[in-house]
């Protein structure tokens, strides 16, 4: 069975949107608490801004109100940024970005059910998931996304269907290819796309990763990832910057409150215990500087099959003047240098990292030596120059 569809930014970020707002697990409950928290604060602030105001235009100001107006401000605006952080449309754009980084990503798309799983094409690239690969396939308001253990892999929106007949259609042959019923044609073979002449490439590499040599690297390369432009976004310098005065400030504000016990009020106490919990919330950002988190979180996506694919044999990239190949059997990926944002040459390998925060990693047996890797080095500086 195939489906052909054009997909648009729009319909994309949608179905990323009901993704978000789907409330499924652990992680989106704290989501929820951690919203209507934040909320509150945002709220009782807001309230206190409006006793104050109310006050100071009575004339009945006292001195000790300016304290409670600073904190009530510093409450308030931290919560409204919190509830932006945490807000379902916020992590759709910011998902969607991170997902249509590949070249030629929105457009038109072919979707077959194969004999081998469920084959993607798009652009120049071509990507096969088997079904048992597959988690989940959800459907709501006539969008059906299909989730890999990693999330999100594929958003099929109600264009790419006729009518209700053929999504359901389409969703039973699916359902009977995971229980182990696939179908047996293998679908057009047209919409393969052409493999690269590796005769015009400049630099062809072929490498197979070892799980503990691939969680390695990957540590060492999203540490070097931290010391680059492209982390410290002026998002993520305006979280580094007001972290720390955040901290000192809530800590102090909590120890005031605590020295005057019990003369201080109940809204006191909530605005320093507040204050200090934005203060440690802002400073989380600096936890992936330590390789032990760093490491945690490595392992955490292994358990979610992201890296599956770099262990599964045999990998080939053709390096050239059009971008980086990842060759697989039956599958290509294409990154174009306009997507290469920076480079690092180390003992333990050779990375390119892309603007939408992935990464291509070679491990170092993958060069003949040392010189041939600052070779393909030098080669992807000039070409992202």
């Amino acid at each position: 069975m195939e489906l052909r569809y054009n997909l648009t930014q729009q319909d994309f970020k949608r179905g990323i949107l009901l993704h978000e707002k789907r409330p499924k697990g652990p992680l989106a409950v704290i989501r929820k608490v951690e919203w209507f928290f934040f909320l509150a604060m945002a709220l009782f602030s807001a309230v206190m801004l409006v006793m104050l105001t109310v006050i100071l235009a009575a004339g009945q100001w006292e001195d000790d109100f300016g304290t409670v107006l600073g904190l009530s401000v510093v409450t308030l605006v931290g919560s409204l940024c919190f509830l932006w952080v945490l807000s379902a449309r916020r992590r759709a754009f910011h998902g969607g970005r991170m997902l249509a980084g590949e070249d030629g990503f929105f457009g038109p798309r072919t979707l077959t059910l194969t004999k081998d799983g469920v084959a993607e094409t798009f652009g120049v690239g071509r990507r096969v998931e088997p079904y048992d690969a597959l988690v989940e396939v959800w459907e709501k308001k006539g969008y059906v996304l299909l989730y890999l253990k990693s999330g999100v892999w594929e958003v099929l929106p109600p264009c790419a269907f006729p009518g209700p007949e053929e999504r359901a259609a389409f969703l039973t042959a699916l359902a009977e290819a995971r229980q182990g019923r696939p179908p047996q044609t293998v679908g057009d073979e047209t919409a393969l796309p052409p493999e690269p002449d590796e005769e015009g490439a400049v630099f062809t590499l072929r490498y197979t990763w070892e799980p503990e040599g691939l969680r390695q690297a990957l540590l060492r390369s999203n540490l070097a990832y931290l010391r680059t432009k492209l982390y410290w976004r002026p998002a993520m310098i305006a979280v580094a910057v007001l972290s720390v005065p955040m901290l000192v400030s809530g800590l102090l504000a909590l120890a005031s409150v605590l020295n005057a016990l019990p003369a201080v009020n109940g809204a006191e106490v909530a605005s320093a215990i507040g204050l200090l919990i934005i203060g440690l919330a802002l400073c989380a950002s600096w936890l992936s500087f330590l390789p032990g988190f760093m490491a945690w979180a490595i392992r955490r996506q292994d358990k979610k099959g992201a890296f599956d694919k770099l262990l599964e044999g045999s990998i080939t990239d053709v390096i050239g003047p059009n971008g980086v190949d990842s060759l697989r059997p039956g599958e290509r990926e294409r990154t174009l240098w306009s997507q290469i944002g920076g480079v690092k040459s180390a003992d333990w390998g050779l990375v390119l990292f892309r603007r939408d925060r992935k990464m291509l990693l070679f491990p170092a047996e993958s060069f003949a030596d040392r010189s041939e890797q600052e070779r393909v080095a030098e080669y992807a500086r000039g070409q992202t120059r």
